[in-house]
């Protein structure tokens, strides 16, 4: 059975990023770059002014106060040729061009005004202070955006300034997903005896929305193995295929076989995790197919650790950023046991005090105790070969 390591290595060996769409750049967040972009301008074009205040020369401030004669204004957005005298000042707005002759600002706070024509100088200012200058920003040329960077509200404001209406993304998957068991019906149907409610296709659904995926909800299938043949053939024709629940080794786990008889070519089924031992992934025609647990926490646990990374590589994601969870060092304020080599993801409430994190285990940490998850907010990585963790040990997290 391959341990965590090998089965992610595996699955990002065998994935890879999908076609390339050109979209408007205001229709591009969330979407990954498929291209560098280069500034084809500078940013900003022109020195301007930091703040509302006067242009000076520095020089002529260095005795303060100091009156000086306004000799003119300059706002922001109209093209001035006014050029500054020593000894004087022009009034200036923020974003205005700077006037010939100025090497400093003095921010309108650290003045007076007398009248329309004088203004008194209280602060002295140093060269370059309250100006920004040409390029300061981005220079015409830089890459200021990388192939695989995630587009977000910040980078379309780059894009924006940058005059770039169009840019080339990797395309969004189309992802379809099958829930399988006997014993599923759907969220509105009343409960009753050895039923419970399909809450994998919801967790599933949107997870795959918040990264940006189309879903095909293929429902629930039957225990059975023509049903299953059906509901997959249909869920194959997709970029991407997860079901959930029948990849175990019991009687009637049925989902590996009608896999393996539709032409998947399976990799691996089982990892050395707990919880989400029996995951399962293969390809078909290139296309990764994912086969999580039933039990609602496996399904969600496996799907954050190895979908996730997988659908941001096929998505065009920087390799660096596939680890996809924020991780950090947290100490352990109870102890917790086990009784395995397995890799455990142990579900914890981690909290800041004195400037130092310290996280606690949940109580229950059975794999169907769904709301468990609702109630964590990070995960405890408890490596293979750790059968015991003391309290006041440092240990990873990552958060949810």
């Amino acid at each position: 059975m391959l341990n965590f390591e090998e089965a992610k290595k595996t699955i990002l060996n065998l994935v890879h990023p999908f076609g390339i769409v050109t979209l408007p750049f205001n229709e591009a967040r969330n979407y990954f770059l498929a291209e560098d972009i280069a500034a084809e301008e500078n940013v900003p074009a022109f020195d301007n002014s930091a703040m509302d205040g006067f242009a000076v020369h520095s020089e002529d401030v260095k005795n303060v106060p100091i009156e000086m004669k306004i000799s003119g204004e300059v706002s922001a957005g109209n093209v001035s040729e006014i050029e500054l005298n020593r000894g004087e000042a022009i009034a200036i707005f923020t974003g205005a061009r700077i006037p010939q002759g100025c090497d400093a600002v003095v921010q309108q706070e650290w003045t007076e005004k007398i009248d329309e024509l004088y203004v008194r100088i209280l602060q002295t200012v140093k060269p370059r202070q309250n100006i920004r200058f040409v390029a300061e920003d981005i220079t015409k040329g830089e890459i200021i955006l990388h192939h695989g960077q995630r587009i977000n509200a910040v980078e379309i404001g780059v894009l924006a300034s940058l005059g770039k209406k169009n840019v080339c993304v990797h395309r969004s998957l189309r992802c379809a997903i099958l829930s399988t068991g006997n014993e599923l019906i759907n969220i509105d149907e009343e409960i009753h005896d050895g039923k419970i409610r399909n809450s994998n296709e919801c967790v599933l659904e949107a997870m795959l929305r918040e990264h940006q995926c189309e879903v095909v909800n293929l429902g629930i299938a039957k225990d059975n193995i023509e049903e299953l043949r059906t509901k997959i053939s249909e869920g194959l024709k997709h970029d991407v295929f997860i079901t959930s629940g029948g990849v175990s080794v019991g009687k009637y786990d049925f989902v590996a076989e009608a896999l393996r008889q539709l032409g998947v070519e399976i990799f691996f089924s089982g990892v050395n995790i707990k919880p989400g031992k029996p995951f399962l992934f293969g390809l078909y025609n290139s296309n990764p197919v994912f086969g999580l647990p039933g039990n609602p926490v496996s399904a969600m646990m496996t799907f954050l650790q190895f979908v996730k990374p997988a659908l941001l590589k096929m998505q065009g994601s920087l390799i660096s950023k596939l680890e996809s969870h924020y991780t950090l060092s947290a100490v352990m304020e109870n102890e917790y046991r086990k009784n395995d080599f397995k890799r455990h993801f142990v579900r914890g409430v981690v909290q800041q005090k004195n400037g130092k994190y310290f996280v606690r285990t949940l109580e229950n940490q059975s794999s169907n105790s769904i709301s468990s998850m609702a109630r964590a907010n990070c995960i405890i990585i408890v490596p293979e070969e750790t059968q015991r963790i003391c309290i006041g040990s440092t240990v990873e997290i990552e958060m949810l």
